[in-house]
Parts: structure tokens; C-alpha cells; sequence
């Protein structure tokens, strides 16, 4: 800003100088935003990460792929040794016949095949446009499509999915960093498989470009090559949306690494989820009854559902099913999907029967283990840099940055 001071004009210098502390105070507080958060350096090794495989999508004969792209693509053999042709995609169907691809009216005779697009170009996937060549691959009665995608753009793409792009820049970088290191630690174990990751909820969700935002994009950017690690291995960095007061412990459960980073632990930051506090939920007893006897957790008529065991935090542990025939016992877990996670947004909830139905009440949204994703925003805006949201949620570890 320029301001012209005069001997002539007093009253200006007397507002140049009223304004100045206010201009000084503004351009310390942009500063103090943006702390700089120091991350240890792996020194003397190099490492390179290969591109993440995403499962994408798949078709089936009633159901075929509908792939594009606005230039022609180029089709490599599965082993990426020769080029077979350049074809136009137009929401052109992909499929298969006999054990082999088949794109539009090209029968490849190969189990196999890559889509390498032009420069600038991308293709589309069932309507979404992902960055990196697309494989083709038939396996049983479907043919699968698989993202090869550079490791950084794909935790852009994810952290876009997976955290609103409002939430402050700290939470967004520490989801960046849990996203990348879950990557990295699916494609150690999966590197026998034909992919690494799915694009849904079964890993991290992710739509490429189709899904991307700037928030999600910077926060990879600043914090690339940045990962979890603990005892030297790459954390399986699980994450979720609330989890209502503590997180849940993994040795709590069937299925999460029980590692002591996923111990559980105190959380009183994400008191700003809607679902923080949910219900009351009215299930009617017919449909409590149908959900639980699809899943074969019932003989009978159903008589009582109700809680025998809780996690520290609260997390239903176990649930005792009572019929007309038999008692059993099953999970918080299994009871949540046989309900639906609609209804049931996680497994931390009590029951009680009123009349002809059960009333659920919670707290929380999701599966419950690792990083509370409501409860890091609420941290950064506290005033918690990333690093430290890290080290809250998993205990134990460290965040290095190894490229």
C-alpha cells in the first residue's frame, strides 16, 4: 500500500501511523499460521516409489466397462514390450471373450493390456478421469481396471476424497501423510496381487482427477515423501471419520493390526462432527430380525438383542442374539453391517427394545481405529501442527521423511 505524507497534511501522517501497527499485526499473524514443522530426513538411501496400482472398476458380460478419452490411446501388450495400435475411445465398452480383452470391436487375444494416453490427455473410467495409463485385465468372469498412478498424485487424490477440503491445512497435511504410508504399506502386502488398493471405502477412496481439489493437491505437495513409520515398517495408518470421545483399540478387534500405535486413545477434538452424538435410531423388529437371520446369526424368532461387552471407550465388543431357539453371541462389527452402517454409524452405541423396536443410540462414525479425522481438525485448530496430531493418534510412531 503507498501512502503519500506531506508537511502539508498532518491528519495523513496521523492515520499512516495509526495504521501501521494494525498492517505489522496482520502480516505476523499470516506468519504464525504456517509454522514450519521439522520432519527427519532418511540420509544415504534413495528410494523411489513405483506407481500405486488402484483397482478402479470392473466389468461383467451384462455390465461391461465404459471407458473414454478426447485423443487416441495407445495399447501395449500386458508387458509393456510392444505397442499393438492407437484406437479412439468414446464411451467405448470394454469387456472380455474367451480369457481375452476385448475394447469396441478389437478382440486383443491377451489377458492383458495397457491404455497409455497422449500427452495431456487422461482416460475415463465409468465417468471419472484418472492420471497415469489404465490396464485392462480379464480375471474369472470380469475384466478389471487398474490405475497406475504416481504415488503423490494419488494421495492428492485421496486426501480431496477423504477429508473436506475446509478442514485446516494441519488436518489435511496429517491426512496426507496417513494416506500415503497406508498406501505404501498395501503395496508391500500386496505385491503378489494384481493391484494394491481399491477406490472405495474398502481402501481409501479415490477419483482421480474427477475428484480432486486444490486443498488435497497442496497437502500432498507439502508433505511428499513424509510417511509413518514404526519399528522401521511403514504404519498401517488406518483412519475415520468420529470417534466420539476415544479411539478404538486394536486389540478390540479381528481385523486391525495390533500394533501399540493403534492402542486407542483420548480424544476431545471432534466434538464439531454432527455425529459425534447420534439416534435415538428406531430399527423395527422385523427388519432387526430379516437383517440378522440373512447373515445366519439367527435360528428362530428373534426374542432380544443387547450388549454383554465394550471396549475401553465404549466400542460394542460383543452382542448377545437371543430367539425362541438359542442364544449366540456376535460382534458389535458384524451386527453394524448386518444393520447397515446408515443406520448404525459406528459400533459405539447402546440398545434397548421399545415395544415392537430397538433404539440405538452412539457416538462416533466409522470403524473407530487410528486417526480420528474430525477429532485432527479439531487439534489443528487448536493449534497442533501435523506431526503432533500424528503422534496423538498413533502413539508410538514417527513421521520421516524417506524421499
Amino acid at each position: 500500500m503507498y501512502f503519500e505524507v506531506s508537511r502539508r497534511t498532518p491528519l495523513r501522517r496521523i492515520l499512516f501511523i495509526m495504521v501501521l501497527p494494525m498492517m505489522a499485526a496482520g502480516v505476523f499473524s499470516c506468519a504464525h499460521i504456517d509454522k514450519p514443522v521439522r520432519v527427519p530426513v532418511l540420509r544415504d538411501v534413495t528410494i523411489a516409489p513405483r506407481p500405486v496400482r488402484v483397482w478402479v472398476g470392473a466389468g461383467i458380460v451384462s455390465q461391461p466397462l465404459e471407458i473414454a478419452a478426447k485423443q487416441e490411446v495407445d495399447v501395449w501388450s500386458w508387458d509393456g514390450s510392444r505397442v499393438l495400435k492407437a484406437i479412439k475411445l468414446d464411451k467405448t465398452r470394454a469387456g472380455f471373450s474367451r480369457g481375452a480383452v476385448v475394447i469396441g470391436d478389437n478382440n486383443w487375444g491377451l489377458p492383458s493390456v495397457i491404455l497409455v494416453p497422449r500427452e495431456g490427455d487422461h482416460i475415463r473410467v465409468k465417468g471419472d478421469e484418472y492420471p497415469g495409463c489404465v490396464e485392462l485385465v480379464v480375471q474369472g468372469a470380469s475384466v478389471q481396471a487398474i490405475n497406475y498412478v504416481p504415488i503423490e498424485e494419488y494421495v492428492a487424490g485421496v486426501v480431496s476424497c477423504e477429508m473436506p477440503q475446509y478442514f485446516d491445512r494441519a488436518a489435511l497435511r496429517a491426512q496426507a501423510i496417513a494416506a500415503r504410508t497406508y498406501a505404501l504399506w498395501q503395496m508391500k502386502e500386496n505385491r503378489q496381487a494384481s493391484f494394491d488398493v481399491r477406490n472405495d471405502q474398502f481402501s481409501q477412496v479415490y477419483r482421480g482427477l474427477s475428484g480432486m481439489t486444490p486443498s488435497g493437491r497442496q497437502a500432498a505437495q507439502r508433505t511428499a515423501g513424509e510417511v509413518l513409520v514404526y519399528d522401521w515398517r511403514f504404519l498401517p495408518a488406518l483412519y475415520f471419520s468420529t470417534c466420539g470421545g476415544y479411539t478404538l483399540p486394536a486389540s478390540a478387534t479381528a481385523w486391525a493390526p495390533q500394533i501399540p500405535p493403534l492402542c486407542g486413545v483420548p480424544c476431545t477434538y471432534c466434538k464439531a462432527s454432527k455425529k459425534y452424538r447420534w439416534g435415538p435410531e428406531a430399527v423395527p423388529s422385523e427388519e432387526m430380525e430379516q437383517a440378522l437371520a440373512k447373515g445366519n446369526f439367527l435360528v428362530g424368532r428373534l426374542v432380544d438383542v443387547k450388549v454383554t461387552k465394550t471396549a475401553p471407550g465404549g466400542w460394542v465388543d460383543t452382542v448377545e442374539v437371543t430367539s425362541d431357539k438359542a442364544k449366540r453371541q456376535i460382534s458389535g462389527q458384524v451386527l453394524r453391517q448386518a444393520l447397515g452402517t446408515s443406520k448404525l454409524y459406528s459400533t459405539k452405541f447402546s440398545i434397548r427394545k421399545s415395544g415392537a423396536h430397538y433404539i440405538f443410540e452412539g457416538s462416533g462414525y466409522g470403524h473407530g481405529c487410528g486417526m480420528c479425522q474430525w477429532g485432527a481438525d479439531g487439534m489443528a485448530r487448536a493449534g497442533f501442527n501435523y506431526v503432533e496430531i500424528l503422534r496423538h493418534y498413533y502413539p508410538g510412531a514417527d513421521v520421516l521423511k524417506i524421499y
